[in-house]
């Protein structure tokens, strides 16, 4: 393929902006179109300060791309995208893919059929620190893994919990490192500040492989916190997704004497500092082009969108006693 994809923007709230502002730095690779959302003020807002064309409905929009990126509330993912792949169209859909696992599923029948890549934000995957990780994991044998993702409460997320809004990134992280399904889970949570919705929340899970993952997420925490932590047979790797980077504590034998005594060194691994969020959509427009498959297809997602209702039951069973 060697003409520009025309892409558009549905949902231009605050992640919506970051999308359009980015894929007018890939000119090289698509030809940004234009923007709708439901708010035709901040439409008009968006498009004068990024000088793109709005669009009154989504029919239009439809009609002039090739590539549509969904950055709706969650609830509007699944009537949106299935719009979208009727009409041929490629699909970037912010995390989670939908609300609903039967909704995810249809997505992906239909994007199978019609020969489209569906494409979803799990930004994270894509975070230069993640990236580095399997070289970093390769030939060691994962033990535990222990995440937490804390943060203020945001009174703009009123749609759904701290589960699927934020412990769904890490959910999908350790799917990635440790594939195979689930031998056991456990969950714990707080509603504090949110109608009826989970604000504080802790998994255990017990992987296929015998690994054990910890799992944190907070939106009543004052201090945003983005840290993953993985103890290997012989190492103790820190993973600090705001910093980007990435602590290997190891063991060390010393030379010489009858007794050698284990002592462990600490380094810290560099990685490629790139913009997650640029890196996603690049690899989303270069899949189309070349015709392979998306790092976070929507598989994937549907698989952390299954972990993590797995995770609210167990919850809300709970809270409902």
């Amino acid at each position: 393929m060697t003409e520009k994809l025309k892409v558009g923007v549905i949902g231009v709230g605050s992640m919506g902006e970051h999308h359009v502002r980015n894929y007018l730095s890939l000119k090289h690779l698509c030809e940004f179109i234009g923007i709708y959302d439901d708010d035709q003020e901040r439409v008009e807002e968006i498009a004068q300060s990024y000088g793109v064309k709005s669009y009154a409905d989504m029919e239009s929009l439809f009609a002039d791309v090739d590539i549509i990126n969904i950055a709706t509330p969650t609830t509007t993912h699944y009537d949106i995208a299935m719009m979208a792949l009727e009409r041929n169209i490629h699909v970037l859909i912010e995390k989670p893919i939908t609300a609903e696992i039967e909704e995810a599923e249809k997505i992906i029948k239909k994007a199978e059929q019609k020969g489209l890549v569906v494409q979803v934000g799990h930004i994270e995957r894509f975070n230069p620190a993640v990236l580095a990780l399997p070289e970093v994991l390769k030939d060691k044998k994962v033990i535990a893994l222990d995440s937490k993702r804390l943060g203020p409460y945001d009174p703009r997320i009123s749609d759904t919990d701290v589960i699927q809004d934020l412990m769904i990134h890490d959910i999908d992280v350790i799917n990635s490192i440790v594939s195979g399904p689930i031998s056991d889970i456990e969950a714990y949570g707080r509603i504090t500040r949110s109608a009826g919705l989970i604000d504080y929340a802790v998994a255990n899970m017990v992987m296929s492989n015998g690994a054990v993952a910890t799992l944190t997420a907070s939106r009543i925490t004052q201090k945003k916190v983005r840290q993953l932590t993985i103890t290997t047979e012989d190492s103790y790797i820190e993973l600090d997704y705001l910093q980007r980077k990435i602590l290997l504590t190891k063991k060390r034998e010393l030379l010489g004497g009858k007794k050698k005594q284990p002592k462990t060194e600490l380094e810290e691994i560099i990685v490629e500092e790139k913009e997650p969020l640029k890196s996603q959509l690049k690899h989303f427009i270069n899949s189309i082009r070349n015709g392979t498959r998306p790092l976070i297809n929507a598989n994937d997602a549907l698989e952390a969108l299954s972990l993590t209702k797995k995770i609210q039951k167990r919850i809300y069973n709970k809270e409902r006693k």
